[in-house]
């Protein structure tokens, strides 16, 4: 009984605490060119070009926050 509290209790925490950290950092660094904008060729160290997935920012929106966002547009277009 005391561990599925103490598991309820940690849920609780990470979900209150995930979108917390979407509004307050909403922005990631971007899993292929690992924040850098550039995405390297396979075999060859000089050759790079504009990351296609962050659009060459280095930066992502994060999914919770992506999330958030098409809700509001959801509920802003509803209204």
């Amino acid at each position: 009984m005391r561990g599925t509290l103490t598991t309820i209790a940690i849920l609780a925490a990470a979900a209150l605490a995930y979108p917390l950290s979407c509004a307050v950092r909403p922005y990631r660094d971007c899993w292929v060119c690992k924040g850098s904008g550039h995405h390297r060729a396979t075999g060859n160290r000089k050759l790079s070009r504009p990351c296609r997935w962050c659009r060459a920012t280095g930066k992502r929106l994060r999914l919770g926050r992506r999330a958030w966002n098409r809700a509001r547009r959801i509920h802003r277009d509803a209204t």
